[in-house]
């Protein structure tokens, strides 16, 4: 899908810096770098969602948007992470993979 040219706004709800924007994002910090990638999905609305620790480098503002945003969403989440005070609140299904193992043969 395309996206309805709203990463701009998106940005700006993740606390991206005005100057950040024009930058490649290559060259922006961990934190910058996470914000713009979640910006640029929201904007796009995809159908399933696969987020693999997306609240590392995120400030507590950011997690609280990306927190706002994901319960909007309408669409399907696998999440990993490892924040119960992030995803308690976001998920209705918890799989604890803790005991599970990896045997190579």
């Amino acid at each position: 899908k395309e996206a309805d040219g709203s990463v701009e706004k998106y940005m700006k709800a993740l606390n991206v810096r005005p100057n950040e924007p024009n930058k490649r994002i290559k060259n922006l910090s961990g934190a910058n770098q996470q914000k713009v990638l979640i910006a640029r999905w929201l904007a796009t609305h995809p159908d399933l969602l696969i987020l693999d620790e997306p609240t590392n480098h995120l400030d507590v503002d950011a997690k609280d948007e990306l927190k706002r945003a994901l319960n909007e969403y309408r669409g399907a989440v696998l999440l990993i992470c490892h924040e119960p005070d992030f995803y308690q609140d976001v998920v209705n299904a918890v799989w604890d993979c803790s005991k599970w193992t990896t045997k190579i043969l």
